[in-house]
């Protein structure tokens, strides 16, 4: 079976998305109309058996089997109402038929108006003719039980009613606008709204925007929220600098139900033509796209052709056997730098090029995949490129029997590493370990033992040196922690104070390692709290640090005692070294240090909306601070936030970064996002734009500044249109 594509789609490939793109609530002064819920009942709306009431001025039973009900009629079951001028209520076949003054409420909220309906009652299947709707949002926990916001209304001549979350509309508008506002409108031959999935389909659709047709649809699926899909898409227009004036034509084909595509014509004045192009597919074992966009003979580019690919695939074979392939190319370094408006892709260095297989179940955990890079920093040389992995193979092996609470297990690695310019060869990895847990309330004590073996199988060694050196090393540790808690209090309310002392001890025999190459190991960086409480101080498997040490840590909670909240968190700790640490990386050093840099870390919830969190790692034989990162972070909604961050890392960085969004108006609403750089005095990253909310469109523009890698500034503005629950149109210049 195939999955219709449901997704909101995604214009542009490498023109990535702004940052404030998101989910965000209406403006205040864009409430949606209220809709009134029956009054509550013991029963929830739609349950099944409920019993049936019949109210009128005049009541008339013909036989044993029907019941008419004229002047101020009503049928109730549950929080579900049916009033009219006259209804009959067939007891045979549990149905009911209205004409006259036509409403029937649901215990959503849900309210259709109509000339003539009939129906079965338990079952909700029937019809209506000529309707009005509005139908309320599924709220599983409403503020109020007795309202219920708008979703979307609308009117068709027939309705079709194929269960209490299923309607079916022919020629019918379809809004989300507040009553009163027609500002975008959908009208359809056939509309089918499912409330319990969440999704609609519609055939031979057209969209209104502001009484202008902007889109046409053969037929679609979307959610009923705020995504959408599409036929010719929103123009896409803005100005870049070394590019011009960028204008945008997106077409969007709806293939199937699980195929689509959008081709995407620019128009750079200062560069030319670029043809762009994606298509995804969905099917039930599997979901991609593929990305391309091609510009010949760029003029601001010593008229070379540029291009770039990206191809990403997940695949489920099996329950237990997955799949997935990720290839990002582009024709040259710079590439993104002229196109790319995102600063974490165009700050990348390296684009993955991998497929992997994965199998899982209860005991084994093994991956293979094969993993290249390319290279799309300039200031990177060939040399210093990382090595490919053609192929690379994990496996985890766990074993079930537990003998005396002992868990085994064993970890293998076996990869391929290639390299144009370096040495290159077979790495084998192999570590079994056994280890016991005995957890208790008030603590836990872990001891474990392993046994790490690597060895390799070289090609382009130096003439003399060992082509198939291994290496073999037990690997001891000890985690071990108590729990200390007692009642307090904080500004009049409970809360659990804890203490959490915990000693991690690890010891690994020193051996020379300087005949093993170095393919993709490095040494851990103290920049995180928890790299204190590893057992080996290297990633990767080239180096296994000599240890004899233990970690001293100390971590304090402050937990709200009536909905166990954690209001604060901090922690301490230190490594304390009883040996030298004299296995390192080429060209390094003998570590003869007693003791780590101290470490601190704390995360407060200072009131319902401000949040901090920082991190310090202290030198104490310096005296000076290695690294050092604050956040603070005011937040009401995820409309209505400031966040500041402080970033510190000696002779390397010092930035600050603020990221704001906040409205200016009651349909206004600014949004900020900045990169300083105090080191090199230059802000890196401006992004400034403004957002005007329709309350079911939305229109936002921002302009953005931008330190390219060779150093030059970049500047560019963006436009974007969306239509709220509908179609979202999204352009990156």
């Amino acid at each position: 079976m195939m999955r219709a594509i449901s997704k909101g789609l995604a214009v542009g490939g490498v023109c990535a998305l702004p940052w404030f793109a998101s989910e965000a609530r209406a403006a205040e002064a864009c409430v949606p109309d209220i809709l009134m819920r029956p009054p509550a009942a013991e029963v929830p709306p739609g349950a099944e058996g409920l019993p049936i009431e019949l109210e009128g001025d005049e009541v008339e039973s013909v036989g044993k089997d029907i019941v008419t009900m004229r002047g101020n009629a009503m049928l109730k079951r549950g929080r579900e109402t049916l009033t009219g001028d006259e209804i009959s209520y067939y007891r045979e076949t549990d149905e009911v038929e209205a004409s006259g003054q036509i409403q029937l409420q649901s215990g959503f909220g849900d309210k259709i108006t109509a000339d003539y309906i009939r129906f079965q009652v338990e079952t909700h299947i029937g019809e209506a003719e000529n309707v009005q709707y509005r139908l309320a949002k599924r709220d599983r926990k409403p503020k109020d039980p007795e309202q219920a916001y708008l979703q979307a209304r609308g009117a068709a001549e027939t309705m079709y009613m194929e269960g209490h979350d299923v309607a079916r509309f022919e020629n019918v508008t379809y809004t989300t606008c507040n009553e009163g506002n027609d500002d975008v409108i959908v009208s359809a031959k056939e509309l089918t709204l499912d409330q319990g999935t969440g999704e609609g389909v519609a055939k031979n659709v057209k969209v209104k925007f502001k009484n202008v047709p902007i889109f046409y649809f053969p037929r679609i699926s979307f959610p009923i929220s705020d995504e959408r899909k599409t036929g010719f898409l929103f123009p896409i227009f803005g100005v870049q600098e070394n590019s011009g004036f960028v204008l945008a034509i997106p077409w969007y084909w709806n293939i199937a139900p699980n195929y689509d595509a959008t081709i995407i014509p620019r128009v750079y004045t200062d560069r030319g033509v670029q043809l762009g192009s994606e298509f995804r597919y969905l099917t039930e074992g599997s979901e991609g796209y593929v990305y391309g966009e091609y510009l010949p003979k760029d003029s601001k580019f010593d008229d070379d052709d540029r291009a770039a690919f990206t191809y990403k695939h997940q695949q489920q074979f099996t329950p237990r056997l997955s799949g997935n392939v990720d290839v990002q190319w582009v024709s040259d370094e710079q590439y993104f730098d002229d196109f790319s408006n995102d600063i974490q892709i165009s700050s990348s260095s390296f684009l993955p090029q991998r497929a992997e297989l994965l199998y899982l179940d209860n005991i084994w955990r093994v991956q293979g995949r094969v993993f290249a890079y390319q290279s799309v920093d300039d200031n990177v040389s060939s040399f210093s490129e990382p090595y490919d992995r053609l192929p690379q193979l994990r496996a985890r092996a766990r074993v079930p029997w537990r003998p005396y609470g002992l868990r085994m297990q064993v970890d293998g690695e076996l990869v391929n590493f290639a390299h144009d310019e370096r040495i290159e060869g077979w790495r084998a990895d192999l570590t079994p370990e056994i280890y016991r847990e005995f957890d208790t309330v008030w603590g836990f004590f872990t001891p474990r033992a392993a046994l790490r073996y690597t060895g390799y199988n070289l090609d382009n060694v130096d003439a003399g040196d060992d082509d198939s050196p291994s290496r073999a090393l037990p690997v001891l540790s000890v985690d071990t922690g108590l729990f200390f808690e007692r009642r307090s209090s904080w500004l009049g309310n409970p809360f659990t104070h804890t203490l959490e002392p915990r000693l991690f001890y690890v010891y690994i025999p020193e051996k020379d390692q300087d005949d093993l190459p170095v393919f993709d190991t490095n040494e851990i960086n103290l920049n995180n709290f928890s790299n204190a409480f590893r057992e080996n101080r290297f990633f990767g498997a080239d180096r296994v640090g000599d240890a004899n040490q233990v970690t001293v840590g100390l971590t304090s909670r402050m937990i709200d005692s009536q909905n166990g909240v954690e209001w604060m968190r901090g922690s301490i700790g230190q490594i304390f070294f009883f040996e030298d640490r004299e296995v390192t990386l080429p060209p390094g050093r003998i570590r003869t240090e007693d003791t780590s840099d101290f470490l601190a870390e704390v995360q407060a919830r200072l009131t319902a909306h401000w949040t901090t969190s920082g991190y310090l790692q202290y030198n104490v034989e310096d005296n000076n601070v290695r690294v050092g990162r604050v956040n603070l972070d005011y937040r009401i909604d995820p409309r209505r936030f400031v966040d500041l961050e402080y970033r510190f890392t000696r002779d390397s960085i010092e930035q600050v970064g603020l990221r704001a969004q906040w409205p200016i108006g009651p349909r206004w609403q600014l949004l900020v996002e900045e990169l300083y750089s105090i080191q090199d005095s230059e802000n890196l990253f401006t992004e400034l734009g403004v957002e005007y909310d329709g309350c079911c469109w939305k229109v936002r523009a921002f302009g953005q500044r931008r330190v390219l890698s060779d150093e030059s500034v970049r500047y560019a503005f963006i436009m974007e249109l969306e239509l709220t629950g509908l179609a979202r149109v999204r352009a990156g210049i």
